[in-house]
């Protein structure tokens, strides 16, 4: 091989390396504490000061990450991760996404857990890790649970058994509550998420209704409580804020036997699922499948106060 060409490759190489460390890539959470199961999305920025644009997401190993406990041990995915989808970041340009690790990942063991990213960058011949971040699985004190049937679409199936629970979380910066929405012995988790933070003195208010929802309402400050319906698939379909005002807030039944919140004032904050503009269809909704489905005969579930 003549000098000429060693020089042309070495200087190529460079060049590649170059434009590789010119790439920023950073890793982050929305927070630090999270319970077993529970929904973990990691946010990916990619920086891009290469020289050029950068196309990623076609492959399969674009990203990858590596997760570490406290005991040194390193933790294999279950399952492929989330990551296709094509994006280009031109230069001087930034890119993020957003990745659930969960359930992927499965971490189970309370302690703290190192979390870095990897990134192939295949045009730049160049691949490039996070730093690693720090987060942490937390105990909870289980509160209430209840067991649920959920009908099979299946004729003859019997229903399947599922189960809702209600878990309190104390970590550095606050006490918060949680919901776990799994089958009948946890063997399958549907849904593990934080509903907020919650006052250290009462007990929250639930009820399960006609269609298997979970409603859940709870005091979270000196005045303020907080709403939320889970679904039987372990998604939250409602989360709205009330205030005490001349009476507290409370779960009761209004018209078609729905469980609603009696007393209080609501609040229209940012963070409501839906959005506000959302509400009255998704309310309409509940009206039209429970008028489809329960007879005038049927007797409404009281809300309850057993464990």
């Amino acid at each position: 091989m003549s000098l000429r060409r060693i020089a042309v490759g070495l200087c190529l190489m460079f060049c590649l390396q170059e434009a590789g460390a010119q790439v920023d890539i950073s890793l982050s959470f929305k927070k630090d504490f999270f319970l077993a199961d529970e929904a973990m999305l990691a946010e990916l920025t990619i920086v891009n000061y290469s020289g050029r644009s950068i196309v990623l997401g076609e492959k399969a190993d674009w990203l990858t990450f590596s997760i570490e406990s406290s005991r040194n041990k390193t933790l294999s995915a279950e399952r492929p991760l989330d990551i296709y989808g094509r994006f280009e970041i031109p230069n001087a340009g930034s890119g993020i996404r957003r990745v659930h690790l969960v359930p992927a990942f499965r971490l189970q063991e309370q302690g703290s857990y190192q979390i870095k990213a990897t990134v192939v960058l295949p045009e730049l011949g160049f691949k490039k890790s996070s730093e690693a971040v720090e987060v942490n699985i937390l105990s909870a004190n289980l509160l209430w649970e209840r067991e649920f049937g959920l009908v099979s679409s299946a004729d003859g199936k019997p229903p399947e058994i599922r189960r809702y629970e209600l878990m309190r979380s104390i970590n550095e910066k606050s006490i918060e509550l949680y919901v776990r929405v799994s089958s009948q012995y946890r063997e399958s988790i549907f849904g593990v998420y934080s509903l907020g933070n919650v006052v250290s003195f009462g007990e929250p208010e639930r009820q399960v209704d006609r269609l298997s929802n979970l409603h859940v309402l709870f005091q979270n400050g000196a005045r303020s409580f907080r709403y939320a319906i889970i679904k039987p698939n372990g998604e939250i379909l409602l989360q709205q804020r009330w205030d005490y005002t001349n009476t507290r807030p409370r779960l009761s039944l209004g018209e078609q036997g729905l469980i609603e919140i009696s007393g209080g004032m609501r609040q229209i904050s940012y963070d409501d699922i839906p959005s506000p503009e959302a509400m009255n269809q998704v309310r309409s909704r509940i009206i039209e499948v429970t008028e489809s489905n329960v007879s005038d005969e049927t007797v409404p579930n009281r809300p309850d106060s057993d464990k």
